[in-house]
């Protein structure tokens, strides 16, 4: 029979209740959809709209503007699904070559399936930065206008 002194009981009580704070802290900043529809619906922008601010607010010399590499025509020969035609069709259309030139030995391709992957990961880093600064740019927006009135209403 092993019997706990009360000290040991307390801290294990402890560490739960502080592992239960944790995750309920984590759980409530949990994702977009609790902020856009139940806890923050004025300050998230919304998923599917277009930037609703200057994309050159706050980059005084200007923002480089992201071009498509290949053409229309190149992804229709290539038949690329609609939704494979983004800022890295070309890599794409790089790596689907290479495989059928080597058929059998894929995995030869290695190189330009990772430099496919490296472009689509970077691409969605950036438009997760957008959302962001999308965000931001929001709820400024809304610091300000409540400031504004509470020095009218003074």
């Amino acid at each position: 029979l092993i019997v706990k002194s009360s000290t040991q009981n307390s801290v294990n009580h402890q560490k739960t209740n502080h592992h239960w704070q944790r995750t309920r802290g984590s759980w409530n900043r949990m994702g977009n959809y609790v902020s856009l529809y139940l806890t923050n619906p004025k300050g998230t922008p919304q998923p599917l709209t277009e930037p609703s601010f200057d994309p050159n607010l706050g980059f005084p010399n200007g923002r480089k503007e992201r071009v498509m590499i290949a053409t229309e025509e190149e992804m229709e020969a290539a038949k690329l699904p609609l939704e494979a035609r983004d800022y890295c069709a070309h890599k794409l259309i790089q790596y689907r070559a290479c495989r059928s030139d080597v058929w059998p030995w894929a995995y030869k391709c290695a190189h330009e399936k990772h430099e496919y992957l490296n472009c689509e990961y970077d691409d969605y880093i950036l438009r997760l930065k957008e959302y962001e600064r999308e965000k931001r740019l929001l709820q400024r927006k809304l610091r300000i206008e409540k400031k504004q009135a509470q020095e009218l209403s003074a």
